[in-house]
């Protein structure tokens, strides 16, 4: 808005005007309202702006000009803070495929779908916990016992996975078994003939805890170099797999 001075017609342009404020000419010091009219001593106008003057201090233009400059910092930070959202927003997306396998994520994703499916990657099976020997059975045949432990690293519970053994044999025809993780048993029942399996481990994994296993094979290939366990994750109840 643009307010011209009565008294020497100096121009000044505003962003705001406040009711019944005085105007203070900066160039002759005259006193006007925000019409242009000259504030005359004793006149109408002159005990209105007074008794306004007596609740809340005079605002000159200059007042005027910094209430618009500071309205216009707002509006700056208002507009960097957006970029930075953005930006930010942008980065995320761009490492969607990375973040999305995060556990803090992936437990987040559980929390608001509890059907979002469980995945491999969930799980590690911990190197230096694991175990093998042949154990012989009291009908002298041999059976290969594996032991060790598996981490849940997702920061939600998730039921007990499935161990996938894989044999790499001197021939080269890999084998592959999958059992399921079972409560622990005592060694005479891994070495009775026939050999009773325990319960399936229903228990669910804590949060980024660990569950320990024992695997006994029947039926391993005596011709075995390797052995490569993998994790196989078993979905939660109502959930669907990929």
């Amino acid at each position: 808005m643009r307010i011209v001075c009565p008294e020497c017609h100096a121009a000044y342009k505003v962003g705001a005007i406040i009711k019944n404020a005085i105007l203070v000419c900066h160039r002759c010091q005259t006193e006007f309202d925000t019409m242009g009219n000259r504030i005359v001593e004793d006149n109408e106008t002159a005990k209105i702006f007074k008794a306004q003057e007596e609740a809340a201090p005079t605002f000159g233009i200059s007042d005027l000009l910094q209430s618009g400059m500071q309205s216009k910092k707002d509006h700056i930070w208002i507009f960097m803070i957006l970029v930075l959202i953005v930006i930010s927003a942008s980065g995320i997306a761009m490492r969607w495929q990375h973040w999305q396998y995060n556990s803090f994520v992936r437990a987040i994703q559980m929390e608001v779908s509890p059907t979002t499916p469980i995945l491999d990657r969930d799980w590690l099976i911990i190197p230096d916990s694991i175990h093998s020997q042949w154990l012989t059975r009291a009908d002298q045949s041999l059976v290969l016992w594996i032991e060790g432990r598996v981490q849940n690293l997702v920061t939600s519970s998730l039921p007990a996975p499935e161990i996938k053994i894989t044999f790499v044999t001197q021939t080269g025809k890999n084998v592959e078994v999958v059992q399921a993780i079972t409560e622990p048993g005592d060694i005479n029942a891994y070495q009775a003939v026939p050999f009773v399996s325990p319960p399936v481990d229903e228990i669910p994994v804590p949060a980024q805890g660990t569950r320990g296993f024992i695997l006994l094979i029947e039926d391993a290939p005596h011709s075995t170099q390797h052995i490569l366990l993998h994790a196989l994750a078993v979905q939660k109840k109502g959930a669907t797999t990929l």
